[in-house]
């Protein structure tokens, strides 16, 4: 019995490391079409725009704290 379970343990185990070989093997196909020349796998405009998202949202809390804080 602790065979049997040892071995779908081993089989299941094996079955992920190949499905990760195969996800990274994708991945990196994308990345390196050329292997002189990297894609990136973000869009620029699109980090842009989180960036400016999360720059936006922190000076906003910052200042309502301020705000918060003046008026204790």
């Amino acid at each position: 019995m602790t065979n049997k379970i040892n071995m779908v343990i081993n089989l299941s185990i094996l079955a992920l490391l190949i499905y990760l070989a195969v996800s990274i093997k994708k991945i990196e196909d994308k990345v390196f079409p050329d292997p002189n020349i990297m894609i990136p796998l973000v869009n620029q405009t699109d980090a842009r725009t989180e960036l400016e998202y999360n720059m936006m949202t922190f000076l906003n809390n910052a200042l309502e704290d301020a705000i918060t804080q003046q008026e204790k």
